[in-house]
């Protein structure tokens, strides 16, 4: 009986290695979603584990779409049905118990006149809960998101704000204004 305590990790762990290959295995305790990532609670980042598909990278993460209409301030739909979800930000909500409609609806109109109807640039980040495209959209090179904060439309998101490298230098800039 001891020698099959000891014998059997030790075959398991010559065998498994060569039985299967160690690009197609990702052992993790966590929920992945669909993109094989995360958020780590260790250091509160987000990150992806490889992945098995042998896919460009690039192909879905980065690339123009033309977006047809938000309906809010922080969710839009591209013209090819994509629901896309404005990473790192919130606005105020449109309907449901936290809902204040004038400031939600001047958010989503102020969304729309940068973006309905025009191509965008978009960094897919993640998929959320709702299966919406969580990302950054931008024009020319400038950030929508940045733009909605800044013109007071939208709040960073804290939850969410590792996900985009801007609000680290909008939280700086905050922090100067403050001392």
């Amino acid at each position: 009986m001891l020698i099959k305590r000891l014998l059997l990790p030790l075959l398991a762990a010559i065998a498994l290695p060569t039985a299967i290959r160690s690009e197609n295995l990702i052992v993790h305790k966590g929920r992945l979603n669909g993109e094989v990532c995360h958020n780590g609670k260790k250091n509160n980042s987000y990150h992806c584990h490889r992945s098995n598909k042998k896919e460009n990278s690039n192909s879905n993460n980065i690339e123009n779409i033309k977006i047809e209409i938000c309906y809010d301030g922080d969710t839009c739909t591209s013209t090819q049905g994509e629901k896309i979800r404005l990473a790192c930000i919130d606005t105020p909500e449109l309907t449901g118990e936290k809902a204040d409609p004038v400031p939600a609806i001047e958010a989503r109109d102020y969304l729309n006149s940068l973006i309905a109807g025009r191509d965008v640039y978009i960094r897919r980040i993640t998929k959320d809960r709702y299966i919406r495209t969580v990302a950054e959209l931008s024009i020319n090179g400038i950030n929508i998101q940045q733009i909605m904060v800044k013109k007071g439309y939208a709040k960073i998101y804290s939850k969410y704000a590792y996900q985009c490298p801007w609000t680290r230098n909008s939280a700086t800039e905050i922090i100067k204004i403050l001392s």
